[in-house]
């Protein structure tokens, strides 16, 4: 069996009783997703199970990858994960599947899941990904269209297995690092919501005084919350925190 078909007959079992999808066009969904899920260059597609092909590959994937959109295709992505990532690869979309498998349908669309791997450059070295998929529409017959989008790690220096995670959107629950789990068990998050707003705008750089103006808080409410969101992760600078949100799936 190659490597496409295994695939394939893995997204066979994604549910086919739901036929909803998210009622935005290509841009919003792009402009509701992108802010949140990008630490360092990115590019994203749009892609579809039933085919196992890219309907959309943004341009920047030549300046993050080094491969002409037109050349990134499922195959592109088989052929030139590390092969000690593969396993782990095939078995987070399995996970993957079951997952959305088990939810009730006001929950579809209320979750985005994530993993990192190595993946082979154009010029034949190695950089780590994270991948973050939201799915966006369900085909009544079975299978799905996706947003994923690859953010390039290779400046974080990560090391290890890959790691899964089930991250809940508009209050729903999520589950972090399943990734040798038979079970997703929910996990409590860390951090309050309003920490983990200022978060998510402290690992994209932003400094205590712009996410003052961002949020419209007090400088010194901004400095309390950075001052316990580094307490509570253990991290003992902005650095650290980033490493670790990224690895922990913390946003």
């Amino acid at each position: 069996m190659d490597k496409i078909e295994k695939l394939r007959n893995i997204w066979e079992n994604i549910p086919k009783s739901i036929i909803e999808q998210i009622d935005l066009s290509q841009k919003e969904i792009i402009n509701r997703y992108m802010d949140v899920f990008h630490f360092g260059d990115y590019f994203y597609v749009i892609f579809n199970t039933r085919t196992a092909q890219m309907e959309y590959v943004h341009p920047n994937v030549e300046k993050v990858l080094g491969y002409a959109p037109q050349d990134f295709e499922l195959a592109t992505v088989l052929e030139s994960i590390h092969p000690d990532d593969l396993p782990y690869y095939y078995h987070y979309e399995q996970s993957a599947v079951r997952f959305f498998s088990n939810l009730t349908p006001d929950l579809f669309f209320k979750y985005k899941f994530s993993y990192d791997y190595r993946l082979k450059l154009k010029d034949d070295s190695y950089k780590r990904l994270l991948q973050q998929v939201v799915p966006i529409y369900f085909f009544p017959e079975g299978g799905a269209r996706t947003l994923a989008i690859f953010t390039d790690l290779s400046h974080l220096k990560l090391t290890g297995i890959p790691k899964l995670s089930f991250m809940g959107m508009h209050g729903a629950p999520s589950f972090y690092n399943v990734h040798l789990e038979e079970d997703f068990k929910m996990m409590e998050s860390l951090f309050s919501k309003k920490e983990l707003e200022i978060l998510q705008h402290m690992i994209q750089g932003k400094k205590s005084e712009e996410i003052a103006d961002l949020l419209a808080r007090s400088i010194h409410t901004v400095r309390n919350h950075r001052k316990n969101i580094l307490q509570k992760s253990g991290c003992n600078n902005v650095h650290e925190l980033l490493v670790k949100s990224v690895r922990e799936a913390w946003v």
